[in-house]
């Protein structure tokens, strides 16, 4: 038997994808704000109703590994993981699933006939089948660091974003480096990866730093961990040895679409507005898909579309945005992004700056709600832009604005642009970080705000 076959998903290939909730990593591609699969109140149903509700899905036809053979015959579990392996290597999943499929079904407590199962589906589109039979071979092998690799990948690189998943996958990572190092170095620097995508995908670049380090002493040509080093260094806006580490993944692999957009992002920063867009255009051009071309709104458009959202809002929000000021600005500033420890993101969409309404203490002892910059008082507001939103909602309600000077929520052009795949999808992204930031200005932390749908 030639042994299972490698199923280390996309860790070579396919890099995060997905923004986190407003001031997590933003992963470099415009998908939807906030994408975790939402909750859902739970009633009980009774079986026969919920049975009743349930599609089912089709019958499929039945394919054999080795169709030459009749139906009742069965063929060794050895050869169809054999078959099965081969014709995932030719990519063929659907005749790999029918050979992973026939082994578990005489083989049920084959980890490798469910891991090799899973491989398939998850190629097929199939992710919700794939994880459970992922769980199913932990279930059976709880130390099977290839099934592990396979389990933290899919939760940290391929399901929806949320706290919860990379949580999950950095475990199973963990779990999987204990089982292989020292003895299978290229499968540890693999899931080393994994554990520091985890750590920065959860807001512990310094930590996923140092994992790094050790996954490049094992694995030195594993262009995906100098890559994530890159993204680590640039949330924790050491934006130099970002650009470093960036480079060095170019000339390993000089067509890297995110290595070159985050290079866009740095130069971005510099105000070298030519060398952002070549870098944005290179990557655009060597991942049109995960690059497309953010929409153009002015800032002026741009500021007008947030007085609108707030607007809509209900009176008891209004209320509080008119204690405080609403401002719109490009970019964060390096002096709001390292005035918390460790630094917000540079792709945060949005922030809120001083204390909550009503705070009662020292401003000594102030909370920690990650959006606050200590000490300092609101920025000026753009001189290009309208007047702060805050200013005129008041007006229009007749509400006085009591604002502290440096109590002030701001949202940033350009990160909510590249957040978003196209316009329509704008005002949605506006009202969910000002209501991110709201909650902020009412006393909430990141915490409480992921747990009700708004990170």
């Amino acid at each position: 038997m030639k042994g299972r076959w490698l199923r280390t998903f996309l860790l070579l290939g396919l890099l995060p994808t997905s923004v986190g909730g407003v001031g997590c990593r933003a992963r470099p591609v415009g998908t939807h704000f906030g994408s975790g699969i939402p909750a859902q109140s739970v009633h009980a149903i009774p079986s026969s109703l919920l049975a009743a509700k349930v599609e089912e899905a089709p019958a499929r036809s039945l394919v054999r590994c080795f169709p030459d053979q009749p139906a009742w015959a069965d063929a060794p579990v050895s050869d169809l993981l054999d078959k099965a392996g081969t014709l995932f290597d030719s990519d063929d999943f659907s005749g790999a699933l029918a050979c992973s499929e026939e082994a578990a079904r005489q083989a049920p407590r084959s980890v490798e006939a469910h891991h090799d199962r899973a491989a398939a589906l998850l190629h097929l589109g199939r992710v919700e089948e794939a994880r459970d039979a992922l769980m199913l071979a932990l279930s059976l092998d709880p130390d099977d660091a290839e099934t592990l690799e396979a389990a933290a990948d899919l939760y940290i690189n391929q399901l929806p974003a949320s706290a919860d998943r990379s949580a999950i996958g950095l475990e199973h990572a963990r779990r999987g480096f204990r089982r292989v190092v020292g003895h299978d170095r290229a499968r540890a620097g693999r899931l080393g990866l994994l554990e520091a995508q985890a750590l920065i995908d959860l807001g512990r670049s310094q930590d996923a730093i140092r994992r790094l380090d050790a996954t490049i002493a094992l694995a030195p040509q594993l262009v995906a961990a100098r890559y994530e080093k890159g993204v680590a260094l640039f949330e924790l806006c050491r934006f130099r040895e970002a650009r470093e580490s960036f480079d060095k993944v170019l000339s390993m692999t000089p067509a890297h679409a995110h290595a070159l957009y985050h290079l866009g992002l740095i130069r971005e920063r510099e105000g070298d507005a030519v060398g952002a867009d070549a870098k944005f255009q290179a990557a655009a051009e060597a991942d049109p898909a995960a690059f497309p071309v953010p929409p153009e709104v002015s800032a002026t458009e741009f500021a007008e579309r947030v007085h609108r959202v707030v607007s809509a809002f209900p009176e008891g929000v209004r209320s509080d945005l008119a204690r405080a000021r609403l401002e719109t600005r490009d970019l964060p500033e390096m002096e709001d992004l390292v005035a918390e420890k460790p630094p917000l993101s540079p792709t945060i969409l949005g922030l809120f700056r001083g204390l909550p309404l009503d705070w009662v203490g020292d401003n000594d002892r102030r909370p920690q709600a990650g959006r606050t910059a200590k000490g300092r008082a609101a920025a000026p507001p753009n001189q290009d832009a309208p007047e702060p939103v805050a200013d005129s909602v008041a007006r229009a309600t007749g509400e006085a604005t009591c604002a502290v000077p440096e109590r002030t929520i701001v949202l940033y052009r350009r990160n909510l642009l590249r957040s978003i795949r196209g316009v329509q999808e704008l005002d949605d992204a506006i009202e969910k970080t000002i209501l991110h930031e709201v909650g902020h200005l009412r006393g909430e932390d990141d915490g409480s705000l992921r747990d009700r749908g708004l990170e």
